[in-house]
């Protein structure tokens, strides 16, 4: 810095020096000025000797963003309608509630009124006989200071004969009054004159225990959002300085059902910081954490440090939340985002769901089956969506799909488990087949390399958009035989199947490692974790960081169904842009006016195939063929044989259907007909020439499945 030279003039060179450090102040470039600097130097421009430096035009960057001319409540006809419902039923309800009160007010102040007239004698008395002086004047007795104690005595006298004279002047002064009151003025006015006085009396008797008037039950407890209250908010949850405050760039104004404050934090504190303690603040508000919520403010208008809060009158998940806007009328095109549900503020929260896959977490009756219906409901609406439904549980939940689903199945029963198996072993085939058409594409009709609405509509490409919706999916991946086959399957669909419009929807009251493998869960773009019991859990479900990022799902209360933070609905993964959304509400009989109109959009499309057009032929019936299959390649001259040769048969004779089979596959296939397969048969390896015993099946088991079967198919 330059300093003044030994002389005592200044250094004009090291001043010239530093000024070429240039510091953007908006719409002049000025320059720092060095310590000493003069100040008769002008503020709006910066000058060297008499020549003032030429100032450049304001850049975008550096234009301040203009404030909405009208506030953002009255841009919005929902947001202007809420601040009229609030302000008109807030203070109605205060205004009736006082009012019916005006009785119980005044039996109060009747009551207090002897109280205060004691306190107003005591008081009285006290001020004439100089109380206030007393604890100096023995003070000085202590003392033994015999000169201060006079002293304080002669003023003490003096005080009280003038405040004595004051006090008979004012009785002499009011008995006056009352006297002319009575002769001149009607007995209304005696009456209203004391009723006056006893409510002086009973205000003066009250204590700050027991106020006078009662609090409107209905009120929130931070009826308005002021400085003061989150200056003391964010001083308790350490968020900024006495000496340092935050402070407000726009004004604290009611937003929605709530308060809405813009907020800078002192400079080096992130926002991110303040988001991840929303409970410290809440204690600061002495609020539950669920009527607070900050977000960050982003763009031009805002900062690393700028954070948005929202403050929520009541509870916003304590009501049910809204219907489904789609239940009535319209339609979806799955590439673009659909009504999912409602934020904190009532605003609709869309879900864009092509080209990625969807992970529902949550304990049981917090409304997981409900967010896992929304997405299959918004793609039954999309004539070109195909539909693979799976329920793990088996109940009513998902049956009403079976009317437009190409492929269903109910419960873990081993042949739908199986069906499941050959369902996943077909569509990884066909995504593996999806990009052998993509290939051969030409860039100007497939420029990205992956589908696009025009591309799926045409049905000779078939290409079409695909669903599978496996609802409890925990049941599935847990099966004894086939849990490992499922989860690689649904991992190899997850990590490239999106692209060639492949998208997978799971749902899980066990959200863990085991339900959900790392490297299936970590192949799934967007996660919906609702109320789970701890925060692991919720970790387990949103992803690593999820929890250090504020973001924890055990946090919400029983009553909060279908209450969940919902992850990567915009496609940008990232944690710290989770919301927490209510999804909307979409009762059973409800559900089923929806099938209704998907089915007859389909049927005019021409896109019923598979379960929901009767073809049977076109439905994974592996039950239903295995055992003639296994016939076929066990010729009459083999009453015995290994169950490992039987699977490599099968896959022989069927590729398709029956690759990669073990013996596990064999056996749990053949569990449901009551065919014994743990029957030791002796054989010859084929590849080693040994002899050994090993577990098989006879032909003779399977000969008398199938007369059982075909007669029960006679008698049907």
């Amino acid at each position: 810095m330059a300093t003044p030279n030994p002389d005592g003039e200044f250094d004009w060179t090291a001043a010239e020096a530093e000024v070429s450090d240039v510091v953007d102040l908006g719409n002049a470039r000025r320059r720092r000025r060095p310590e000493n600097w003069s100040a008769d130097i002008d503020d709006e421009h910066d000058v060297l000797g008499d020549e003032p430096l030429p100032v450049d035009p304001p850049t975008p960057a550096s234009t301040p963003t203009r404030r909405p001319i009208v506030p953002a409540w009255l841009r919005s006809a929902g947001e202007a309608r809420a601040l009229a419902r609030w302000v008109v039923g807030h203070y109605t309800h205060v205004t009736a509630y006082h009012l019916t009160r005006i009785p119980l007010y005044a039996g109060r102040l009747a009551f207090r009124a002897p109280r205060g007239l004691l306190r107003t004698v005591a008081g009285t008395g006290q001020w004439v006989s100089d109380a206030e002086g007393l604890p100096v004047r023995l003070a000085a007795v202590r003392r033994e200071d015999a000169e201060q104690y006079l002293k304080l005595s002669r003023q003490r006298d003096g005080r009280v004969r003038l405040r004595m004279l004051v006090l008979l002047a004012s009785l002499a002064l009011g008995a006056f009054a009352v006297t002319a009151l009575l002769v001149a003025t009607p007995r209304s006015a005696w009456y209203a004159t004391l009723a006056a006085l006893v409510g002086l009396l009973g205000l003066i008797g009250s204590s700050a225990d027991k106020p006078l008037v009662d609090v409107a039950a209905v009120k929130p407890r931070v009826r308005k959002l002021t400085a003061d209250v989150l200056m003391r908010a964010f001083l308790a949850a350490g968020l900024c300085k006495a000496d340092d405050p935050i402070t407000f760039p726009s004004p604290i104004m009611r937003d929605g059902p709530g308060w809405r404050a813009v907020i800078d934090l002192p400079f080096g504190t992130k926002a991110d910081t303040a988001i991840k303690k929303r409970n410290d603040l809440a204690a600061g508000l002495d609020l539950d954490e669920v009527q607070v919520w900050p977000e960050r403010v982003r763009g031009t208008a805002g900062s690393a440090r700028r954070l948005a809060l929202w403050v929520a009158d009541e509870d916003p998940y304590a009501k049910p939340s809204g219907l489904w806007p789609l239940i009535a009328k319209g339609v979806v095109d799955v590439f673009e985002p659909f009504p999912f549900g409602e934020d904190q503020r009532g605003r609709p929260v869309r879900l864009l769901l092509m080209f990625t896959s969807l992970l529902i977490g949550a304990i049981p009756r917090m409304g997981k089956t409900f967010a896992a219906r929304l997405p299959a409901l918004a793609c039954a609406l999309d004539v070109l969506v195909e539909l693979h439904i799976y329920d793990g549980k088996g109940g009513q939940d998902w049956r009403a799909f079976e009317r437009i689903a190409h492929r269903v199945g109910f419960g873990v029963r081993d042949e739908v488990v199986l069906a499941l198996v050959e369902d996943l072993r077909a569509l990884v085939a066909d995504m593996n087949r999806r990009y052998d058409t993509i290939a051969t594409l030409p860039a100007d009709i497939c420029p990205e390399s992956k589908i696009t609405r025009a591309i799926a509509e045409r049905r000779s490409l078939k290409l079409w958009p695909i669903l599978v919706s496996i609802d409890e999916f925990q049941r599935y991946s847990g099966h004894p035989v086939y849990s490992d086959e499922i989860v690689e399957l649904l991992t190899e669909l997850c990590k490239v199947g999106p692209s060639v419009g492949i998208m997978i929807s799971l749902a899980t009251q066990k959200p863990d490692g085991k339900a959900v493998p790392t490297d299936l869960r970590d192949n799934i773009g967007t996660r919906f974790a609702l109320k789970t019991m701890t925060w692991q859990s919720s970790e387990a479900v949103l992803g690593a960081g999820s929890y250090t990022a504020g973001h924890d799902s055990s946090r919400f209360q029983r009553a909060h169904k279908g209450v969940g933070i919902l992850l990567g609905a915009d496609d940008s993964g990232a944690v710290e842009e989770a919301v927490t959304v209510r999804t909307n509400r979409t009762p059973l009989a409800d559900i089923d006016a929806v099938i209704t109109r998907a089915r007859a959009l389909r049927e005019a499309a021409g896109t019923i195939t598979g379960h929901a057009a009767g073809d049977q032929a076109d439905t994974i019936d592996v039950a239903g063929t295995l055992l003639d299959d296994i016939l076929t390649v066990l010729p009459a001259g083999e009453p015995k044989v290994w169950s490992e040769t039987v699977a490599t048969r099968l896959a022989e004779l069927r590729p398709e259907v029956y690759s990669g089979w073990k013996p596990e596959q064999v056996a749990a296939a053949l569990k449901p007909f009551g065919i014994p397969v743990g029957r030791q048969v002796w054989g010859t390896d084929p590849a080693t020439g040994e002899k050994a015993n090993r577990k098989g099946i006879h032909r003779d088991d399977i000969a008398a499945a199938v007369t059982k079967r075909n007669q029960r198919r006679r008698a049907a």
